[in-house]
């Protein structure tokens, strides 16, 4: 009998951007209610991914030098779903009440990190906010300030690499010759089958600018401010049918601010037993293992703000051919011995 067994791995590597989409520029966009003498705005109120606020006079005597933008809103940008990072700074360089600066509410406090998205905004009468102010009564001083908020897109997980799905379906061969045989009069068996493991990567988010000193500015390295969790999981085909998913998941979670760029994902597997009796003689039975990965990405550390859907991370596709059992073999061998017998006596 010709035996055409096929042993055939595929292994179909994960496509990035069916993850990560097209990530445009980061933008956020201000209002100026005021805007005095001595203050100014570098990059403009926006769009811009670094919004500045400048001030730097010699101020006159007992005179105050105002400046706010607010609202501040996401305008775009974003991952794939919309998500920011939004930094935060400010500087004074004269102490006390003389200089002075209001963020997120807040009087004169240290660096401040949140997620955001597209369409989120916030508001307020201090929300970026600065004042200079010269106390004396008949000199000029030289007062300033800057306020600075930078705008990065939230970074997307990945796998580091495919997977390698893998089976025990050799371990069932009964013939020397090439491929896999399996005889028929097993009349089961038991495949084990599995995803095999892989590692998951979110990256920090690098050059978030923070403002020193007068116009001096620093770049910061940053985690994501949001929650992002990873699957991994596999269905089985015996012959295109799915008949089995994996009897468990592997998961990995990224929490909003955490700075593991590297998370591990155990192979997810399961077993399944294939009945033998239900093919002929001869019949190839193709077995395929696909390693599916998915992506949920949170709103900080709040709600599921979208998924990536199922991408498939790699595929293992194996057959095999069912075989007559060694008895009947003999059997068949002793019965084309005895015709041959009966020929010759009959001649």
């Amino acid at each position: 009998m010709m035996r055409t067994n096929r042993w055939a791995l595929l292994t179909a590597g994960l496509t990035i951007v069916s993850l990560v989409g097209n990530a445009s520029a980061q933008q956020v966009q201000g209002n100026v209610p005021q805007l005095d003498s001595g203050w100014s705005l570098p990059n403009g109120a926006g769009p811009t991914n670094w919004l500045r606020l400048r001030g730097d006079q010699s101020v006159p005597p007992r005179t105050a030098r105002h400046a706010r933008i607010e609202p501040i809103s996401v305008v775009s940008g974003g991952d794939t779903f919309g998500r920011v990072s939004t930094y935060w700074t400010g500087w004074e360089g004269n102490g006390g009440d003389r200089s002075e600066y209001w963020i997120l509410g807040a009087y004169k406090p240290g660096p401040q990190q949140l997620g955001a998205k597209v369409g989120d905004g916030w508001s307020g009468s201090n929300l970026f906010r600065g004042r200079l102010w010269n106390e004396q009564y008949f000199s000029f001083q030289t007062r300033r300030a800057q306020l600075s908020l930078y705008v990065a897109n939230a970074p997307t997980p990945i796998l580091q690499a495919s997977p390698t799905p893998n089976t025990n379906l050799a371990s069932f061969d009964d013939d020397a010759a090439p491929g896999i045989q399996i005889d028929r009069g097993r009349g089961s068996i038991n495949l084990f089958w599995e995803t095999g493991s892989t590692s998951a990567f979110r990256n920090l988010i690098y050059g978030n600018k923070r403002v020193v000193g007068h116009d001096a500015f620093v770049d910061d390295t940053l985690p994501s401010p949001h929650r992002d969790v990873v699957f991994l999981w596999g269905v089985l085909e015996i012959n295109g049918v799915p008949v089995q998913a994996s009897a468990s998941t592997s998961s990995a979670t990224w929490n909003a601010f955490d700075s593991t760029t590297t998370y591990g994902l155990a192979s997810a597997n399961n077993t399944y037993t294939i009945d033998l009796t239900s093919y002929n003689i001869g019949d190839l039975v193709t077995v395929k293992v696909t390693a599916y990965f998915k992506h949920d990405a949170w709103y900080r550390n709040d709600y599921v703000l979208g998924s990536s859907g199922n991408v498939v991370a790699a595929i293992l596709e194996q057959q095999f051919e069912v075989i007559p059992e060694p008895a009947s073999l003999v059997a068949l061998g002793t019965g084309l011995i005895g015709l041959l017998g009966l020929h010759r006596r009959k001649r």
